[in-house]
């Protein structure tokens, strides 16, 4: 019985890393296709470009809290499932769009809207479904379970920029089909997950909608982990992301031309350092001084975005921005997974929501503050401001709270300690 309880828990577990995957491969698809269609085909300026990339974020900042609360009060397999179903819909029409010669900027951020929307329920419902799948008993190997997650998804994500790629033969709307049909098969795989009961413990709990968000910040608010981690995740989405969605694509159009291979080789780049930082991690183990790594891999980033500033060539970029990637991966992986220790069950997407809204929220902000950046400085020397500010964050943190001591929690008894 406890094997075969263990074979499909482990079948589960593959299920939910192949919908995760099918995700970000049209997530990946869409990143390049995008940045693409709205600064190589419709030649838009930097100001327009931090507003189309914030279109992208504007309805998952809005609507983010209100995703998690959903996805604690209703069965997250079939909330994934919907969301899959739903994504392909605004993907196939700017597809004909784009094949019938209508593209403009203000389709595009119709495109952003609505996809954005999408992402704000699916993002909380993927997290916490990963913490119903593994299970009480799992959350020894929680870490494992995360870094081979962000692993499996930046992989994903880098198949889909590659895809991307063939656009420069194939055309710009066959390849968005194909984020259709990756939507179809993350639809499939969510058909095969188990219903989940979670939610049944949310729906106990009293209060208005409202008054259930806000218990999910007083939960992030009063934890010594949970708070200084999404500081520092507004701050990466507002300082780093901003100026990944807004600077590198306008260094490569004004200093190497921008072609679509230019824009997915950028991205996997990034996303390859990722992988490599992130799957490392899993194969070292259990990481106990996680709060350390997260701050040295912050400033992994400052560094790079401070030597960015500087005029090089195409090669020395991609390198900068491959070793920016490992940073993140090392970030992303070590966050998750203190959010994931730290979030109790019945409230778990609410958490991991205000979690993910401060990457999104963050984005939005950064990319059409930091696009005005660009615009009155150049995109060399605007580099600079995400980079100091970034560093005055993580000084500040480090005087006032106790990111430096964040440890794993022990789970001798199947549980947080």
């Amino acid at each position: 019985m406890a094997e075969d309880a263990a074979s499909d828990s482990d079948m589960q577990f593959r299920w939910y890393l192949a919908g995760a995957g099918a995700w970000f491969a049209a997530f990946g698809i869409q990143q390049v296709m995008f940045s693409y269609l709205v600064k190589t085909v419709l030649h838009a300026p930097p100001n327009q470009i931090g507003v189309a990339q914030m279109s992208l974020t504007a309805m998952s900042t809005v609507l983010l809290l209100i995703g998690g609360l959903v996805a604690d009060h209703m069965d997250t397999r079939r909330l994934l499932l919907l969301c899959h179903v739903t994504a392909a819909v605004p993907a196939t029409i700017l597809a004909l769009i784009v094949a019938a010669g209508y593209l403009r900027f203000e389709w595009l951020l119709v495109y952003g809207f609505f996809m954005g929307s999408i992402t704000a329920f699916i993002l909380p419902a993927r997290e916490a479904m990963m913490g119903d799948v593994i299970g009480p008993d799992g959350l020894s190997r929680i870490q494992r379970a995360v870094t081979t997650t962000v692993g499996v998804t930046f992989l994903a994500q880098i198949v889909g920029m590659l895809t991307a790629r063939l656009a420069a033969v194939a055309g710009a709307a066959p390849i968005i089909l194909v984020q259709t049909a990756i939507q179809l098969f993350g639809a499939l795989t969510s058909y095969k997950l188990h219903p989940t009961t979670r939610h049944h413990a949310s729906s106990s709990t009293t209060g208005s909608p409202i008054m259930r968000v806000i218990d999910g910040i007083r939960e992030v608010r009063k934890s010594h982990a949970l708070l200084p981690i999404n500081i520092l995740t507004l701050a990466i989405g507002v300082l780093f992301i901003g100026a990944f969605l807004v600077i590198l694509p306008v260094i490569l159009r004004q200093e190497f031309g921008g072609g679509v291979e230019q824009f997915s080789t950028m991205f996997v780049s990034f996303w390859g350092g990722s992988i490599l930082s992130s799957l490392t991690i899993s194969r070292i183990g259990t990481i106990v001084h996680r709060g350390r790594l997260v701050v040295g891999a912050l400033t992994t980033g400052i560094a790079v975005l401070t030597l960015m500033s500087l005029e090089a060539p195409l090669i020395a970029l991609y390198v900068l921005v491959f070793v920016w990637g490992m940073g993140a991966g090392v970030t992303i992986s070590m966050s998750r997974t203190i959010v994931q220790e730290h979030a109790p069950p019945a409230h778990r997407a609410r958490i991991l929501s205000v979690y993910q809204l401060g990457f999104t929220g963050g984005m939005s902000i950064g990319a059409l503050f930091i696009g005005f950046v660009v615009e009155a400085l150049g995109a060399r020397v605007a580099t600079l401001f995400p980079a100091g500010a970034m560093a005055l964050v993580l000084v500040g943190l480090l005087a006032t709270t106790r990111i430096w001591h964040i440890t794993a929690l022990p789970h001798a008894e199947g549980k947080p300690a």
